[in-house]
């Protein structure tokens, strides 16, 4: 039977450390979803995989498009890959996009298993609303020529990982030709509400979580501060995770090889915190980790 589903393994580098999450992705996957690299041009992908190599030229895909955030894919513009991605590939029902630095601790078929039965068009993470995050940095990148929605019914997703339907690319790609841009975050939740197409979340514990799926799959912690977004749990834009993954079927993301000090030196600087702010920062982010193990016990 061929494979209702693709999985892009989205990445910049392929060391041996990123190829052995892909071979992990891929045998866990195990034909039901049919899995591809991702990569931009002159990425050094091993000869073993090219065969399964999207390779994409951004400076190509940006101009083309009628505004971008910045001069690379990062932050931002990874819509426009993906839309290269499904342009040449069209054939699937549902398309899974996850980044290099995400793990989960267990087998993907869990979780592709779990949501097989979801047929909502847009499948993401830590989904909130502008009123929940109203100081969330990328709302003001939105910009969506001739839209009916409403400022109250924008939405907001964190994208590391994400399933999205064929019929959702198709209006994604139909809204971006006529000239809506943004942060993809925001842009594709927004474009699937505006189309009245169907949402929903991964897991963790936000109102668009299905009851069968709270407390499952990861954990987030949302914030009103915009430096408190997304800096705590199992699925959080950073601190990296260096310690050990402990529990089971979790998507933890970032996910870094090794403690390196001159990243984590720049992260502080970054988040303008002192050594003791930065110490309770980390405190606090991993009660939140903590926190997901909480399940597990009931």
């Amino acid at each position: 039977m061929v494979p209702q589903q693709a999985c892009a393994f989205f990445t910049h580098i392929f060391d041996l450390s990123i190829e052995r999450r892909y071979r992990k992705l891929r045998a866990d996957l195990d034909g039901r979803v049919q899995s591809f690299i991702l990569a931009q041009v002159n990425t050094p992908v091993s000869c073993d995989f090219l065969a399964e190599v999207h390779f994409f030229d951004y400076d190509r895909l940006r101009s083309g498009a009628r505004r971008v955030i910045g001069n690379h894919v990062v932050p931002g513009n990874e819509h426009l890959v993906v839309l290269d991605f499904y342009r040449n590939y069209p054939g699937f029902e549902y398309y899974w996009f996850i980044e290099y630095d995400v793990v989960f601790t267990g087998n993907w078929a869990v979780l592709i298993d779990a949501v097989q039965e979801d047929s909502v068009d847009l499948l993401a993470g830590h989904i909130r609303s502008l009123h929940e995050e109203p100081e969330w940095a990328w709302w003001e990148t939105l910009d969506l020529p001739g839209c009916s929605l409403p400022r109250s019914d924008w939405l907001r997703t964190f994208g590391p990982i994400y399933r999205i339907s064929r019929h959702g690319l198709q209006v994604l790609n139909d809204h971006v030709k006529m000239g809506w841009s943004g942060h993809f975050e925001g842009l594709i939740p927004c474009v699937m509400r505006s189309a009245s197409l169907s949402i929903g979340d991964l897991g963790g514990t936000g109102l668009w979580t299905p009851k069968q799926r709270r407390h499952q799959f990861y954990s987030s912690f949302s914030s009103p501060s915009p430096t408190g977004l997304l800096n705590a749990g199992t699925l959080r834009w950073r601190p990296a995770h260096y310690l050990p993954r402990l529990r089971r079927n979790t998507i933890f993301h970032p996910v870094k090889k090794r403690i390196d000090i001159r990243e984590a030196v720049l992260e502080l600087l970054a988040m303008h915190h002192s050594w003791r702010g930065y110490l309770i920062h980390c405190v606090v982010s991993f009660y939140y980790t903590l926190l997901s193990f909480w399940p597990c016990a009931r």
